[in-house]
């Protein structure tokens, strides 16, 4: 397994961003500049094709308008058939009653009755029937009673029969005795015009032998279409302006015909057609006129000052190019100055492995060398002061390469290079290795390690090595950072259902809180470290890779690194390991 440091992902990213795709000079300038002139167009074709669509607004306007004023004048011809039927069906309805009464069969036609007539067909219906006229006719048509205007007369020269009233009479005979039909027409008497229905005389309930055994009379009631049912029917129907001619309607009224019982037409119901659609037109037409007017000068307006603008725009986006030309070279530069850096980072840090590893050798000589001095395998010294520099040598050798060697891992974690050969290992050899390399140090500095650990049995899918190395840089700085006759506890304890906790707590002198965010960076300490006038510092507190390449390691296996830290309090450490390879092979990955 290998460490892929964050460097690298940044300086790709960084790249990526910086070098857009290549372009030529060519292809910018024909990107950025218009092919078309940069001479402003003239505004007239474009007025002329607002005028076109003007005018197709108001000639759609119009085709609406005249659509509309067709549908009311439909719906005022239905309204006015509606009413001439209704007035129809209401005289029809009076006649075809009467005539069909056993009792007026038998006093109008078996025994006249004049005062039967009067309370019934004569008076009463000229006063509470609203009938203008009234006539019987016997089987030979001859008038054996008439009304008129309330005046009743059994004279037949009262009211001559008009051979229009015969032929609706005989029309009026051609109906069922079972079920006799009124038949109604319109006629015209002194001018004025009727509506006239006749009912044929006919008992409810015939015999047989009577039904077509003689000709029956006829009853006929006449409704005058007077002004006061001009003004009824007009108010009840918004019919505007009825009224009656002989000759139809013209230019924009509509009418009805006013047919006889022969079918022909004697006259016509005449009114004004409606025409909402041309009223409204005639009031707006000058409003939208004038705004499309005022929308056609302000877009012509706004057009003129486009074009200006444009111009304006031309001009800025060749000042643009040439920017953004002189941006790409510098883009350009900044690559290769990256590109510069890169390289150079990495020659730095081929060269500190380099070197590291080179210096290890001779190092290990002169820690051998200076070993042999100190224990004087080969007899005594001279001088007591040889073995005294001899243990300085020897000392000082173990304290450079212990540095080298970190200087050696952190190069391998930036460089990527960095292998992890995990296994199976028990929580407890973990402890134990880092106890037997740590306790020498507590001696020294009369420092007590107190260790608690409830997972001794537990064990974690990890690197050994660097599993102890992370734990021992812990616990030596605890001991580093904390005064004579203290004690620095190290706790182990699962994390989770899948998880395990290394935390190291000491009550020394602590991080000061503006160097937790860069106490694990390669060379940073806290300040209290190097400071003479605090208590606990010490004059071997290292080059400051210690927490550095914990951090990375920890990172490496998957965990997370955790500083709480409080000057003149102490620090805890932790460090969240899971105990499953997949979790390790996935940060791992993750890089």
């Amino acid at each position: 397994m290998s460490i892929v440091p964050n460097s690298l992902h940044s300086e790709r990213s960084i790249s990526d961003v910086v070098s857009p795709p290549v372009t030529t000079k060519e292809e910018s300038t024909a990107t950025a500049v218009p092919s078309h002139s940069s001479k402003p167009k003239s505004v007239w074709p474009l007025a002329a094709v607002l005028s076109i669509f003007g005018l197709g607004i108001l000639l759609l306007l119009a085709a609406g308008t005249r659509e509309l004023d067709r549908f009311a004048r439909d719906q005022s011809h239905q309204l006015a058939e509606t009413a001439l039927r209704k007035s129809v069906e209401d005289v029809a309805f009076v006649a075809g009653d009467y005539g069909f009464w056993d009792a007026a069969v038998e006093a109008l036609t078996r025994k006249f009755d004049k005062r039967w007539a009067d309370n019934n067909v004569g008076e009463y219906a000229a006063e509470n029937l609203g009938m203008s006229r009234t006539l019987v006719l016997d089987p030979d048509n001859t008038p054996l009673y008439s009304m008129i205007d309330g005046e009743t007369s059994i004279d037949p020269a009262f009211f001559p029969v008009p051979g229009e009233l015969v032929t609706l009479a005989e029309q009026a005979r051609t109906t069922s005795w079972d079920d006799p039909e009124a038949s109604s027409a319109f006629i015209v008497l002194g001018g004025d015009f009727f509506i006239a229905s006749a009912s044929v005389l006919t008992p409810e309930e015939p015999d047989e032998e009577e039904i077509g055994s003689y000709k029956r009379g006829v009853l006929i009631f006449l409704r005058k279409l007077d002004d006061e049912w001009l003004t009824a029917t007009s108010e009840s129907y918004l019919l505007d302006q009825l009224r009656l001619g002989i000759d139809p309607a013209k230019d924009r009224a509509d009418s009805l015909s006013l047919k006889n019982a022969d079918g022909k037409p004697i006259g016509y119901l005449v009114w004004s057609a409606p025409a909402p659609g041309r009223a409204f037109l005639q009031s707006t037409s000058p409003w939208v006129l004038a705004i499309l007017l005022a929308v056609t000068g302000l877009i012509l307006l706004s057009l003129r000052r486009a074009y200006a603008q444009a111009e304006v725009v031309l001009t800025l986006n060749k000042e643009l190019l040439k920017r953004s030309q002189d941006l790409e070279e510098s883009q350009q530069k900044v690559v290769q100055a990256l590109d510069e850096a890169t390289a150079a980072n990495k020659a730095k840090a081929d060269f500190l492995a380099v070197m590291s590893h080179e210096l290890r050798t001779p190092l290990n000589a002169v820690i051998g060398f200076s070993d042999l001095i100190r224990t004087q395998a080969f007899g005594p010294v001279g001088s007591p002061k040889y073995l005294e520099y001899g243990n300085d040598i020897h000392a000082s050798g173990q304290h450079l390469l212990s540095l080298i060697s970190d200087i050696l891992d952190i190069s391998r974690t930036n460089a990527g290079t960095l292998e992890l050969n995990c296994a199976l290992v028990g929580v407890s050899d973990i402890l134990g290795r880092c106890l037997t390399l740590t306790r020498p140090q507590a001696t020294r500095r009369s420092v007590a390690l107190d260790v608690v650990c409830t997972m001794r049995d537990a064990t974690i899918m990890g690197d050994e090595v660097r599993l102890v190395q992370m734990l021992t840089n812990l616990v030596s700085n605890a001991i580093k950072s904390s005064k004579e006759y203290a004690a620095v506890r190290i706790k182990i304890c699962p994390k989770g259902w899948d998880g395990i906790v290394f935390r190291v707590i000491d009550t020394g002198c602590g991080i000061p809180k503006d160097a937790l965010a860069t106490v694990t960076e390669p060379f940073k300490q806290a300040g209290s470290y190097r400071t003479h006038f605090s208590p606990y510092s010490t004059d071997d507190a290292g080059a400051g890779l210690g927490l550095a390449i914990v951090k990375r390691l920890t990172e490496a296996h998957g965990g997370t690194l955790h500083i709480a830290s409080k000057v003149g309090l102490g620090t805890v450490v932790e460090i969240h390991l899971p105990k499953t390879a997949s979790a390790i092979s996935k940060s791992v990955a993750a890089g």
